[in-house]
């Protein structure tokens, strides 16, 4: 069937409709094949944070951590939903006013606190301050800091792990579960 619609390509001959559908096809289909790819390595990567017993809705979380813009949302989100706990009397020390003066934080205590969390993410060292500030100096530490302790702590859990026995004999199961169970 050819395309009986006016455009660009109304002057193409079937044959060269048909190649520059081929051409668009084989594009499509190559990448479709790295999407999927990737996408059997992503499953692979959760499979294996699941089976060092990683709360998998723990990382898709710390990459909505990650990848947020207006910290307000989550921080409102946290609000809400601690206050929600709090009338069906669940344990959660809730404060009314704890996400609502940000703020008053002092800013070299936020920059460390940026520091730490820039550090612990594997972020390059450059803060969001002047580097001569006393919040640049601040933000520096605490990366050294954050970057130092995840580093040690990754390797020792690492070691720990290799020096464990194996239990990870169903590390790879069948059934194609992505969650973790509440």
């Amino acid at each position: 069937m050819t395309d009986t619609k006016a455009g660009h390509n109304s002057e193409l001959t079937p044959a060269e409709i048909k190649a520059l559908k081929f051409h668009h096809f084989h594009a499509i289909s190559a990448q479709k094949a790295k999407v999927e790819a990737e996408q059997a390595e992503y499953k692979r990567l959760r499979k294996l944070a699941k089976a060092d017993h990683i709360v998998l809705s723990d990382i898709d979380f710390m990459m909505k951590c990650a990848d947020i813009e207006d910290e307000t949302i989550l921080t409102d989100r946290a609000k809400r939903e601690a206050e929600i706990m709090a009338w069906f009397a669940l344990p959660v020390s809730f404060q009314p006013d704890m996400f609502t003066d940000l703020d008053a934080e002092p800013l070299e205590d936020r920059a460390a606190r940026e520091g730490e969390a820039a550090g612990y993410q594997g972020k390059d060292a450059v803060p969001p301050y002047d580097a001569s500030s006393a919040a640049g100096q601040a933000w520096m530490k605490a990366w050294h800091l954050g970057n130092k302790n995840r580093t040690e702590a990754l390797a020792s859990a690492l070691e720990k792990m290799a020096a464990a026995p194996d239990e990870k004999d169903d590390a790879f199961p069948d059934a194609d579960e992505d969650e973790e169970e509440a």
